[in-house]
């Protein structure tokens, strides 16, 4: 029987006044922001994005 092996991704979870982000923690690229006050999602997966105090900025 062969093995399988699985993935396991760890995730970063950032909270600003804006809303929250998230970040793959191995490659440290962003995958999601949830803009407060509805939680609306922004998928950040494949951009090139800094995120910080003061927002995302799309580069």
């Amino acid at each position: 029987m062969q093995s399988k092996v699985v993935n396991l991704f760890i995730y970063e979870v950032f909270e600003y006044f804006w809303g929250t982000a998230v970040r793959e923690r191995r490659s440290g690229k962003w995958i999601a922001a949830y803009l407060k006050p509805d939680g609306r999602e922004i998928k950040l997966e494949g951009c090139s994005v800094e995120v910080h105090e003061n927002g995302i900025e799309f580069l």
